[in-house]
Order: C-alpha cells, then sequence, then structure tokens
C-alpha cells in the first residue's frame, strides 16, 4: 500500500468510512476505544504491537522506546492488549512518540498522566485513564497480526480516528473503500437538506436509502 493511499483518509470523518464498510460488507469498528481530547484526528498506516498475559509467552526484548524509534514519521502505533485495565503509556511516552514524528497511538489499554499528554496535544486514543501499572500484561510481539478494540488490524492497515472513536481499513481494500467514499459525502448532505427544508418521512428515508447503495 502506498503512503498517497494512506494520505487520502486523511480528513475523511469515520461515518463516511463506515457507510463504505456498510456498502462493502467490511467490519472494522473498535469498541470504547476514544481520544484523549475532543478534536483529536488520526490517520495512516498501523504498526502493532502486542501486549499479551504476564509470562504467557516470551517477552519481547525491545522495549517501547525502541518499538517506537523504528517507526516512520506519520504512522500509527497500535498497541493490542486485550482491553487490560493496566495503563500502558504516560507522558513521557507520548512525547518520545511525538518526537520521532508518529501520527498517534490507538490503544486497547489504558492511558496515565493525561493532563501531561493532552498539553502535548498528541492524537492519543485509548480506552480511558488508569493508576494501575503493567502489572497484568507485558509487551509480546512488534509488527505481527492483532485485535485492538475487537478488530483485527495487520502492518499496514490504515486507520482512522476521530470524536467519534476508531475505524480500520484493511490494505487490501483501502482503495475500493475509497471509491465508495467519493459520493457519500454528497449524499450525507442531501439528507441533511431534505431535513433542513421540512422534506417528508418518506423524502428523508429515501435520501438515506440512497446512502446504501454500492457505487458501482
Amino acid at each position: 500500500m502506498s503512503d498517497d493511499l494512506a494520505a487520502r483518509f486523511a480528513g475523511i470523518p469515520t461515518a463516511l468510512v463506515t457507510d463504505a464498510f456498510l456498502r462493502l460488507g467490511l467490519a472494522g469498528w473498535m469498541d470504547e476505544v476514544l481520544p484523549l481530547a475532543r478534536g483529536m484526528r488520526v490517520a495512516g498506516r498501523a504498526r502493532t504491537l502486542a501486549y499479551g498475559p504476564v509470562g504467557a509467552a516470551p517477552k519481547l526484548t525491545a522495549s517501547t522506546y525502541q518499538v517506537i524509534s523504528q517507526i516512520a514519521p506519520g504512522e500509527i502505533l497500535v498497541v493490542g492488549a486485550g482491553g487490560t485495565h493496566d495503563n500502558l503509556f504516560g507522558d513521557n511516552g507520548i512525547a518520545f512518540a511525538q518526537r520521532q514524528g508518529l501520527g498517534g497511538l490507538v490503544t486497547d489499554s489504558k492511558t496515565r498522566d493525561r493532563e501531561g499528554m493532552r498539553e502535548l496535544g498528541f492524537p492519543v486514543f485509548s480506552r480511558g485513564a488508569a493508576t494501575r501499572p503493567p502489572v497484568e500484561v507485558e509487551p509480546q510481539a512488534f509488527d505481527s497480526p492483532i485485535e485492538c478494540g475487537g478488530v483485527p488490524v495487520s502492518p499496514g492497515d490504515i486507520i482512522v480516528g476521530d470524536d467519534d472513536g476508531i475505524v480500520v481499513v484493511p490494505a487490501a481494500r483501502a482503495a475500493d473503500v475509497l471509491y465508495q467514499i467519493e459520493d457519500l459525502a454528497d449524499l450525507e448532505d442531501a439528507v441533511g437538506e431534505v431535513i433542513a427544508r421540512g422534506g417528508s418521512v418518506v423524502e428523508i428515508e429515501a435520501a438515506v436509502a440512497r446512502k446504501k447503495l454500492l457505487r458501482p
């Protein structure tokens, strides 16, 4: 997948990606993984880090800082941790990720030092705050397929996030999703226009139905 293809998702709302998924029969919505602060957005290729129960598999020898140092500018670190209640990232780790030029962090763990992270302004999406340190899980694999927020994620998939949450676009279907999105913004606006001018329920439902039609 080219960087140009990933860059085309910048500025596209997750709602339009979802509408395209419904047309194509895809699914890729993370559960309960939300932005640290209002207005945060991510759009870029995934690099993955898997956490698992302590002692269940060999522990990754590389530190989190070493992992982050291997990620290219603009790429998104996606951390699958099985929805642990542990906090896996704080403001120092995020400051390093920001220094390295990462496009954001997405994790189904929790985080700490959230006031400090908000001051940095770096896009962080997680399952909320926790004082619990990393006592249940530990890093086990870098750049392998993972699950995060209930969604399979492979390195190179496209991550799109905004105030509504995170969607994962499979790399092999990115062009198909973009093609479907091309007319969805206009169709969404059309629904709003029918409502604004006082259109009937029949007219509103007809406009909504057009959104669901696969673009040929």
